[in-house]
């Protein structure tokens, strides 16, 4: 079966490589074929370069972003969360020592009866709960490390969000990169049948030969069901 248009960036330029090398071997070994015949390898082969160029080139372009800046911002924010949580954990500490023993409203009603739930919360919105919280300690008694504490807190969350607002840039230069990517492998794809039509007009009635030309990418057959005399299979051991 052909490489169609669901197939992977990677697959597709194996098949048209494939099938530009097909094209190369039949001019060269296929003793049986007439000049014209040559000709008309040559002239499919040419239509084929720019798509493999364009693929190969899409692939290496989403490796590029995946391996350089969409790694290095992913790791800014994994990195930045764990700055963030230490932060808050701190804050609330600081918060509970200052205010032991005073009247008023305590460090839970900032941070929560159990700090984890701000730590914990999902990536894209702790740094705006983070600054929820901060929001919240002037409500607090006054401490002397309220401000210090607070300032902290805001720095640390304003960076996060950053980073994650960089991330989302990221992904959706990443996106566009994966489009792209798509129209190619379409437009290769239908190369690739017209392809096949004309070898298929040029050599009616030889299914095996034109075949030969292309990348067989067809799933593996489902193994066949045993016999009613069979012996059954051996159950899978229990993966845990």
């Amino acid at each position: 079966m052909l490489a169609g248009p669901t197939a992977t960036i990677a697959t597709m330029a194996d098949a048209v490589a494939t099938t530009m090398d097909a094209f190369d071997a039949a001019a060269d070994l296929d003793l049986d074929r007439s000049d014209e015949d040559l000709l008309f390898f040559a002239a499919r082969r040419a239509l084929l370069v720019p798509h493999k160029t364009q693929l190969v080139a899409a692939r290496r372009a989403i490796e590029d972003h995946d391996l350089d800046i969409g790694r290095r911002l992913q790791v800014r924010v994994v990195f930045g969360d764990q700055v963030l949580d230490r932060g808050v954990v701190d804050g609330n500490a600081r918060t509970k020592i200052s205010l032991k023993g005073k009247p008023g409203l305590e460090a839970s009603h900032v941070f929560g009866k159990n700090v984890a739930t701000l730590t914990r919360e999902k990536l894209a919105i702790e740094p705006q709960k983070v600054l929820e919280a901060v929001g919240r300690m002037d409500d607090l008694p006054e401490y002397a490390e309220r401000a210090a504490i607070a300032a902290d807190l805001t720095k640390r969350a304003n960076r996060q969000q950053s980073a994650l607002d960089e991330r989302s840039d990221g992904d959706a230069a990443r996106a566009k990169l994966v489009s792209n990517g798509v129209r190619l492998v379409l437009e290769a794809a239908n190369a690739l049948a017209t392809t096949k039509g004309a070898l298929d007009e040029r050599f009616p009635r030889q299914r095996d030969y034109v075949a030969a030309f292309f990348l067989d990418v067809t799933s593996a057959a489902p193994p066949k069901a045993a016999a009613p005399d069979a012996a059954p299979a051996e159950p899978p051991a229990p993966t845990g």
